[in-house]
């Protein structure tokens, strides 16, 4: 199934106390015992939000919708990823969110995972992180910020 990054914008996953929650089945790769997360936005932080897991030990990862940042965006999700996400169709729009990691703050360095993107269903709040069918099309440290490189 492909997903357009494009879409994502389209519909806001707007958190507040009764809908910032969201389910993850299968944990993220590599910390599949966290499956309970909200979305926390913060105006002072935007683009970023971040992903706070609860019910037990805590993480917080930060993150971004690729909208406006990455051109040409183009997510090929297998059969079985957007069955377990209830995505059928052009018309799921699901949130879309790439993990990012802050290697550096000054200067600051800003990496982004695009080959495993975070998808969201909107309606039921199933997320899942999957693996791209087109991964290698896309860096697991795609940058986004590189203040460390000289002009």
């Amino acid at each position: 199934m492909l997903v357009e990054a494009a879409i994502s914008g389209q519909q806001e996953f707007i958190p507040n106390d009764t809908n910032n929650k969201f389910f993850m089945p299968e944990g993220l790769i590599g910390l599949s015992e966290f499956k309970n997360f909200e979305l926390i936005v913060d105006p002072d932080t935007l683009p970023f939000v971040v992903l706070r897991s609860y019910n037990g030990d805590e993480i917080q990862i930060p993150a971004l919708e690729p909208v406006n940042f990455v051109q040409n965006y183009k997510l090929n999700i297998g059969d079985e990823d957007a069955e377990t996400l209830g995505l059928k169709g052009a018309d799921s729009n699901p949130l879309i969110l790439n993990v990012a990691t802050i290697k550096s703050f000054e200067p600051q360095k800003v990496t982004l995972n695009l080959a495993a993107p975070i998808l969201i269903n909107r309606r039921t709040r199933i997320g899942k992180q999957v693996v791209l069918v087109n991964y290698q099309d896309y860096s697991t440290a795609h940058v986004l910020i590189d203040e460390t490189v000289s002009h």
